[in-house]
């Protein structure tokens, strides 16, 4: 009798086009990942100096949920997120610095 082969069994081993049909295309992930961007909305923040740009980064981060950027120098705040513009509001008041909202980026 002859003895088995010694290596990987053909169950084993994953069909040559197996890894490539278990990637999406690139294409289908672009549009995927349009398709769940966050709302952006523009705040003004009466931010001085540093100080207030950290306490501003410091309530968006203990929100959650956020993407933002902060321009210091024109007072401004673009924020990524779902969260209602009045929960944005009322987060950004937390710092105690004068805010408006500017509307949708």
């Amino acid at each position: 009798m002859a003895a088995p082969a010694l290596g990987v069994r053909s169950s084993d081993a994953p069909a040559p086009d197996a890894a490539a049909a278990a990637a999406p295309a690139p294409d289908a992930a672009a549009a995927a990942a349009a398709s769940t961007a966050m709302p952006k909305h523009e705040f003004s923040v009466d931010m001085t100096c540093e100080g207030c740009s950290n306490a501003v980064s410091r309530v968006l981060n203990k929100l959650g949920g956020v993407e933002f950027d902060i321009d210091l120098p024109n007072k401004k705040v673009c924020i990524s997120s779902d969260h209602s513009v009045d929960i944005l509001l009322e987060t950004l008041e937390k710092t105690g610095k004068a805010v408006s909202y500017l509307g949708p980026k």
